[in-house]
């Protein structure tokens, strides 16, 4: 059988060359379709490649589309462990002068702080972007990605913690800070403002040193601390720090502690020749076109003592303690322009330390 089969074949292999081809292969099909239908079995047949035979580019081919049609397109693949960029030194620009800000120590029987006095994290043009992700936003150094597509809340992006130095890429690990703390301007004069005016100072996007991203370390551990017990870890920055927090307390009118004022000039000095002129509470700066005819210095005799006025009234800043009375520090009050310089009348009542000996 096996002998005849395969002659049969041969048969219909080797056509007569004069046969055309398209004949040819009509036959052979048609052989090969009969000896599928009777179950004959002449020769071993060809085996087919198995699926998993197909080259190994189609399988990368696959992988890659399958990966790359599965992105979602408001989600930046950033590495969360990405370098950090080259930080200089902030070019911010320093005003030339800048007013001592009025001085009160915290009075005891303050109304307690509540947080939830300070509305914050606002959507004042109602755009779905809250105070945090405006100000998350505007500083990114990189493009910015969100968690959803309503653009809403931001996920990604790159922003350079100016506490600590580290470039940061996932919006998860900032806070947003008040330069000055909330429970530091309630301190300050806040606790008797309206909800409006917390409100106001809680979401103020106007000014770029009010609010600030940094890492959430370092957020917390400012807390609510004042430069007197708490600084930043980068020493580079404390220039702008110090700025930045008398520019607030000027602009809300808040008031700052003897101790704030000197940690804020110790973080002045880092400014070197950038350092601006302090001016006193109430007192009028000089212009280049100004003449001062009647600038104090400390040669100056004081109308009370007859005697030369201890201190430099438009110097660093001086405590009812450093006179040792009334005279002195009334007439170095005076000199300074009056209106609470250097924080010497708290009452404005124009006598400073009326406590000291001689005085009123």
């Amino acid at each position: 059988m096996q002998q005849t089969c395969s002659n049969f074949l041969v048969l219909y292999l080797k056509p007569p060359t004069i046969r055309p081809m398209s004949l040819q292969q009509h036959l052979l099909s048609s052989l090969i379709l009969v000896l599928l239908l009777f179950g004959w079995s002449c020769a071993p047949a060809a085996e087919s490649p198995p699926l998993e035979s197909q080259p190994t580019r189609t399988a990368t081919e696959r992988s890659t589309l399958a990966s790359t049609s599965s992105a979602s397109p408001t989600v930046m693949k950033t590495p969360a462990a990405e370098t950090a960029l080259p930080v200089t030194t902030e070019s911010m620009n320093l005003p030339t002068t800048i007013t001592q800000p009025r001085f009160a120590e915290i009075p005891g029987d303050l109304p307690d702080y509540d947080r939830g006095d300070w509305s914050h994290w606002s959507d004042e043009d109602r755009d779905c972007q809250n105070t945090r992700a405006e100000v998350l936003i505007m500083e990114s150094l990189g493009p910015i990605s969100f968690r959803h597509s309503k653009t809403c809340t931001v996920d990604r992006g790159r922003w350079f913690g100016a506490y600590t130095g580290q470039t940061v890429t996932e919006a998860s690990k900032l806070d947003v800070d008040h330069m000055v703390p909330l429970k530091n301007a309630h301190l300050s004069g806040g606790w008797s403002w309206d909800a409006a005016r917390k409100k106001a100072y809680a979401n103020d996007l106007h000014n770029d040193e009010h609010l600030i991203a940094v890492t959430a370390g370092a957020n917390r551990s400012k807390s609510a601390n004042g430069p007197e017990s708490w600084r930043p870890e980068r020493s580079e920055y404390w220039c702008e720090y110090a700025t930045n927090w008398i520019i607030i307390k000027n602009r809300w009118d808040l008031s700052v502690t003897s101790v704030e004022w000197s940690a804020l000039l110790q973080m002045l000095e880092t400014c070197g020749t950038s350092s601006p002129s302090i001016i006193p509470s109430g007192a009028t700066p000089l212009t280049p076109s100004s003449t001062p005819t009647e600038r104090v210095t400390s040669g100056r005799i004081g109308p009370r003592t007859g005697s030369p006025l201890l201190y430099d009234p438009l110097g660093p800043d001086r405590n009812c303690i450093d006179f040792p009375s009334w005279a002195h520090a009334q007439d170095f009050y005076e000199a300074a322009g009056g209106n609470n310089a250097h924080g010497l009348d708290r009452d404005r009542d124009g006598i400073a330390c009326q406590g000291l000996p001689g005085g009123p």
